[in-house]
């Protein structure tokens, strides 16, 4: 199957989401045209606003879909008439459930979502490529510690089960399951199915960078920049914030990544993983406090102090030669979200004075 086309239609699913915005941005950007699903009228308004406010002009281009829910397999599949390709981002991610409802409220909407994809993508003629943000959280094994010296590539599977996800004691532990489970139902979707599509999956680490989806408060950051702004708000002798999942990839390149793999001429189906290296909070705070002297609210720690060599690694290197990614360094990252972060705090105290 070849790549879409220059121009064509494609489906972003979840449009309101922290990475689906840079996606939309990324592809009219690139001239594609765009229709992106939301939940609701109102978040079809708000995405758009932020979309314009981002600087991103040619919004003649998109065009929504409002889908109450991505499970409903009747009302998502006219989603995808025209497309050549869908770029499934919507999922299913909430610290408001408690064992006992992980099930309901991440493990089927994961893997349904997931489901419903592929069947409709299979029934649309015109679908070329299908693309699943998927997750580090599908790559590696939770239950194995830090493993200083081991190296983590496409070929790497996370163990976790959909029962491991039901009966988990904490809502990570479903969420890490919900990825794998989700990732695997595609994969064994083309396995057992006759598509007419190439199926890509992406596993991103953490992913940081600045926010152009629709976010009026900082209590509504995404859980990866959520640990920036834990760190950046942490104070001067403020005990430094955990390091959780020491591998990242910013925003851009991971908006970038995802269109280079609906346009590169490869063939048969793909996995990449998708991480620039590792990270720690130290690290973040090191950088902040060096470009942005003026801020006293970041925790010293101890400078220069780095974890790498503590556990895991990442190699993307597939993704880099054969897709052509060069990814952007972590300073590059965290100083432009920074900024937003402040400048967003300064708004939020403005609005209650």
């Amino acid at each position: 199957m070849p790549p879409i086309d220059s121009g064509s239609k494609v489906l972003v699913t979840g449009g309101n989401g922290f990475i689906a915005a840079h996606c939309i941005a990324t592809l009219l950007r690139s001239n594609y045209r765009v229709r992106a699903t939301v939940r609701s009228a109102e978040k079809e308004k708000l995405t758009r606003q932020a979309i314009s406010s981002a600087g991103v002009h040619n919004l003649s281009q998109l065009e929504f879909a409002v889908v109450s829910d991505p499970t409903d397999f009747a009302t998502f599949s006219v989603t995808l008439k025209d497309c050549q390709a869908v770029v499934h981002l919507a999922s299913a991610f909430t610290y408001d459930a408690a064992p006992g409802e992980f099930e309901e409220k991440l493990m089927i909407p994961a893997v349904k979502g997931t489901q419903i994809v592929c069947e409709a993508a299979k029934l649309q003629p015109t679908i070329r490529r299908v693309v699943i943000m998927s997750s580090f959280a599908s790559v590696y094994d939770a239950s194995l510690g830090l493993q200083p010296g081991v190296v983590y590539t496409e070929k790497d599977w996370c163990p976790l089960t959909y029962e491991d996800g039901v009966n988990a004691t904490a809502v990570p532990i479903a969420y890490r399951a919900s990825k794998v489970v989700a990732e695997r139902a595609a994969w064994d979707f083309v396995r057992d199915n006759e598509v007419q599509y190439q199926l890509m999956t992406l596993c991103p680490g953490m992913v940081f960078g600045k926010m152009i989806h629709p976010i009026s408060s900082l209590s509504q950051l995404n859980a990866s920049n959520q640990i920036v702004w834990q760190v950046l708000n942490a104070g001067k002798d403020g005990q430094m914030p955990p390091t959780k999942a020491p591998v990242w990839i910013d925003v851009e390149d991971l908006a970038e990544t995802t269109l280079r793999t609906l346009t590169y001429p490869g063939a048969g189906h793909d996995r990449f993983l998708v991480t620039e290296g590792s990270y720690d909070t130290q690290t973040i705070a090191d950088i902040v406090r060096s470009r942005l002297p003026d801020i006293h609210r970041v925790p010293v720690g101890e400078p220069g102090r780095r974890m790498a060599d503590t556990h895991y690694s990442c190699d993307s290197t597939k993704a880099q030669q054969q897709l052509g990614m060069k990814f952007r360094k972590l300073e590059n990252s965290i100083v432009p979200l920074a900024r937003q972060l402040y400048d967003m705090e300064k708004r939020n105290l403005g609005q209650h004075l």
